[in-house]
């Protein structure tokens, strides 16, 4: 099998925090269904690196902290709230964000990267117009990414030029309405039958919340949801996939924390990290787009009208 050196690098960056004798337990292990090759690998050269004090063993946490009360799903949507600006899709909670001039810099028609504080779409093709119809967009124009993504930002949507294989959809109308599940899921299956692979990620600092999802063919595979302000876990729905092994996600709190459940020692609370990491291997990191990709493009920028919604 050939050696996959891109994935065991970002392996090893995951697995940096990570003890000696994980990493050992790792090596030695005979579940090849928990962990990939690759993994194994990333842990071999990862402890290789502090045998020879190229790399340090992680700080271990002292400070032991309170657990916060049990909340219930309705919170999410009391936190949503909150925060939220309505904008053209009447529904959907947006949240206040940083505002950048994507317009200066010596290449505007250039890929400029995101993920921050966002929601995008992954879809298996290198049609943007059929990904345009099949979210229903009005008024679609070509757009430079300077355009686009600042565009995005502000309730439009910005369908990518051809990304390789892969076309993405950014913009702050496919952030999450309260019923995170029921407008998720059924969107990947509907645009999965169409495009063959589709999947979801989403991530908001302020909240700490981080989702991913997948489906393949109309099938849902994955969907996980974590709500960090809340320490809620509002979705957790499929088996961990490959990917999720590789890069050794294991959660600190995999139902949330509530009084008197004992979390994993070995865990921790997903974070903005995990969905780029986990995008690179599904699809694309959106944060690296203009280091990937250097051809001036230009997508396809549109909305959607206040009386209607992305359909499911």
């Amino acid at each position: 099998m050939s050696r996959d050196g891109d994935l065991i690098d970002t392996i090893k960056a995951n697995f940096a925090r990570k003890s000696s004798a994980q990493l050992q337990e790792i090596v030695t292990t005979t579940d090849r269904e928990r962990w990939s090759q690759e993994a194994i690998e990333a842990a071999k050269e990862v402890l290789d690196e502090r045998r020879v004090g190229r790399a340090e063993e992680p700080e271990t946490a002292t400070e032991k902290e309170e657990p916060p009360q049990a909340v219930s799903y309705e919170s999410y949507g009391l936190a949503m709230g909150g925060l939220a600006a309505f904008g053209l899709l009447t529904g959907f909670f947006i949240f206040p964000l940083p505002r950048r001039n994507y317009a200066v810099g010596p290449d505007p028609d250039m890929p400029v990267p995101f993920g921050s504080n966002m929601a995008w779409l992954a879809l298996e093709t290198a049609d943007t117009d059929a990904v345009a119809t099949a979210l229903g967009l009005r008024e679609t124009r070509t757009a430079t990414w300077a355009e686009a993504i600042g565009a995005a930002h502000q309730n439009s949507l910005f369908v990518t030029p051809p990304l390789a294989d892969w076309t993405l959809v950014v913009g702050t109308p496919l952030l999450p309405p309260e019923c995170l599940v029921e407008f998720v899921k059924p969107l990947l299956q509907r645009l999965s039958d169409q495009f063959g692979d589709a999947q979801y990620f989403c991530t908001n600092q302020a909240l700490e919340l981080h989702i991913w999802a997948r489906a393949r063919k109309g099938r849902f595979v994955r969907g996980y949801g974590w709500f960090g302000q809340k320490s809620l876990t509002l979705w957790d729905e499929g088996a961990r996939t490959k990917e999720e092994r590789d890069l050794g996600f294991e959660f600190a709190h995999p139902h949330g924390v509530t009084d008197g459940q004992p979390g994993n020692p070995n865990g921790s609370d997903p974070d903005e990290g995990w969905v780029m990491q986990l995008a690179y291997l599904w699809s694309i990191d959106p944060t690296t787009l203009d280091g990937h990709f250097k051809e001036p493009v230009m997508g396809l920028l549109g909305g959607i009208a206040s009386e209607d919604r992305i359909r499911p």
